[in-house]
């Protein structure tokens, strides 16, 4: 049995041992009263068995069965509350109020439909990660709308569900998440809420460790995939600026921050992943003319291309 509250906490998960059970302890510090449910896609290492150890609500889902819009869909579902936290299995909570800072957020304002979190780099991430967490997720909260659009373009629909809660009628008001989609979930329906005249909050003060230093192979691959949900979801995100133009600004900003740092050594890499990052999201855009055998083997989520 499970208290029910004001929040649900859904978490899916694959193979997550490394990090479960620092994140459950976590969870079960917070300050904000939560049910919590984990959707584990038939893991093969620990992972059910620490989820029920925790006496946690489990889900099992087939891992080919797994999609990031449909499988959140089905959290949405499961959740009886008026609101919903989503998280990734390496997003840790930086302090016992984080959710509390985050459910503040979203609740502040009648208008606002989406509330993310700041990601902070782990201790040991390396420059290039660090920079884009300093950059995405920098430390004064800001509530986007509509009227933002003209200065932020496609950063306006920037959020992240590694760490965002909802207010449930509003995510299925514009139809939940896509159900089948490669990633992005999570920009689609912000993008649909702000057109539709909701906000999204960004809350600086709802801070999680989450991190990845990816290697230029794994960059290449993640801009595929972020190329083919662009393609995809190309007539709701023409109403922001092309992601190209934000991507430009990106790679001057970097290049300032190796500089202030006296990093110059890393130009040469930060050129060979910012090659590999345009080539990979250039061939997602145009990931409609190749095979899927190809686009298994140059996709960060290999199974999705299964279909």
């Amino acid at each position: 049995m499970y208290i029910e509250t004001m929040v649900t906490v859904i978490i899916p998960t694959y193979n997550a041992e490394r990090y479960l059970r620092t994140l459950l302890l976590k969870l079960s510090e917070q300050t904000l009263p939560h049910r919590l449910i984990i959707i584990d896609s038939d893991s093969s290492d620990s992972t059910k068995e620490i989820v029920i150890d925790h006496k946690v609500e489990l889900i099992q889902i087939e891992k080919a069965s797994f999609n990031h819009g449909s499988t959140r869909n089905l959290g949405a579902k499961l959740a009886n509350s008026e609101i919903i936290v989503f998280m990734t299995q390496d997003a840790l909570p930086a302090s016992s109020n984080t959710l509390e800072c985050l459910v503040d957020a979203l609740s502040s304002r009648e208008d606002i439909a989406l509330a993310y979190g700041r990601q902070l780099p782990y201790p040991n991430t390396k420059i290039f990660e660090r920079f884009a967490r300093m950059t995405n997720y920098p430390e004064i909260s800001v509530v986007k709308n509509k009227n933002l659009i003209p200065e932020m373009g496609i950063k306006t629909c920037s959020c992240s569900n590694s760490f965002a809660a909802y207010k449930k009628n509003a995510l299925l008001a514009v139809g939940g998440f896509p159900s089948n989609t490669v990633l992005g979930e999570d920009v689609s329906v912000a993008a649909r809420l702000i057109l539709t005249g909701k906000s999204i909050a960004y809350a600086a003060e709802a801070e999680v460790f989450h991190s990845h230093d990816y290697t230029v192979g794994e960059e290449f691959k993640r801009y595929f995939d972020i190329g083919a949900f662009h393609r995809e979801e190309r007539e709701i995100l023409s109403n922001f600026s092309k992601a190209e133009s934000e991507g430009f600004r990106y790679v001057l900003q970097e290049w300032s921050y190796l500089r202030q740092n006296d990093q110059l050594i890393s130009i040469p890499m930060q050129l060979l992943r910012t090659f590999a990052k345009y080539t990979g999201y250039k061939l997602g855009i145009w990931q409609k003319y190749i095979p899927n055998y190809l686009k298994r083997k140059i996709s960060m989520h290999s199974s999705f291309w299964m279909l």
